[in-house]
């Protein structure tokens, strides 16, 4: 990759790192990933980022186009391909042309026959929560050469970083919010202590049954009686 190409993609992981800081959310970094792949590494014509929990399903967790999502689905169904070889054994996995692989048999038949992918390359870039990959497929048996699977490795690398970044987001995103309905709920019960002298247990009793009710979240009934001192009767006026 020449130099300016690399100055670019530093500057366009840069920006991801802001976006994330400034409080954007991770689902939108990650698809910004995957568009910054097909645009930066030669032969990558579509991109995604597959999950592979150890407790459940593959799944994608970028929206591209229709042929990512096809090829994953697939993958996914029966079990076999690139991005879950390399979201499991942690080394990246390379097929240049689908036609001569061996290793996913099933896999394989049906992209070949029913899409235009003819290259992979699949790198492993976290984890956490779950062993995760991203995937590059190319419309060319000879597009995925020696030059984009380096271009493709140092991209990788930075993904690795952006992806832990997105994370560690996510989790602080969850956490504040949280905090923030533990405080609101804390704040409701002691209205409801002070209102009919009754015990915290009695008050949290009071929001759970107006909860149950109305059909409404805990949260939301406790913020009503923060902003009016009473439970809400679910009657107008």
């Amino acid at each position: 990759m020449a130099s300016d190409s690399i100055q670019h993609l530093a500057r366009e992981f840069r920006d991801l790192s802001d976006f994330l800081h400034e409080g954007g959310a991770p689902s939108t970094a990650r698809q910004r990933l995957v568009d910054l792949a097909t645009r930066s590494i030669s032969g990558c014509d579509w991109a995604g980022i597959t999950m592979r929990p150890t407790d459940g399903p593959a799944r994608s967790l970028t929206h591209g186009q229709d042929v990512v999502r096809e090829v994953d689905a697939f993958q996914h169904s029966v079990g076999e391909g690139p991005c879950l070889d390399a979201a499991r054994t942690h080394d990246p996995v390379l097929s240049r042309d689908l036609s001569q692989e061996e290793r996913w048999p099933r896999f394989c038949a049906y992209v070949l026959e029913e899409t235009p992918v003819r290259g992979a390359l699949s790198f492993h870039v976290a984890d956490i929560p779950s062993p995760t990959a991203l995937n590059l497929y190319s419309a060319s048996p000879t597009g995925l050469d020696e030059e984009a699977v380096a271009s493709a490795s140092l991209f990788a690398i930075h993904a690795s970083v952006m992806i832990a970044h997105a994370e560690s987001a996510q989790q602080a995103a969850t956490l504040g919010a949280a905090l923030t309905t533990s405080r609101q709920i804390g704040v409701a019960v002691g209205i409801l202590m002070a209102l009919h002298k009754i015990t915290e247990d009695q008050a949290y009793d009071l929001l759970r049954i107006a909860s149950n009710r109305l059909n409404r979240k805990l949260r939301d009934i406790a913020q009503e009686v923060r902003e009016s001192g009473t439970l809400p009767t679910g009657q107008d006026g």
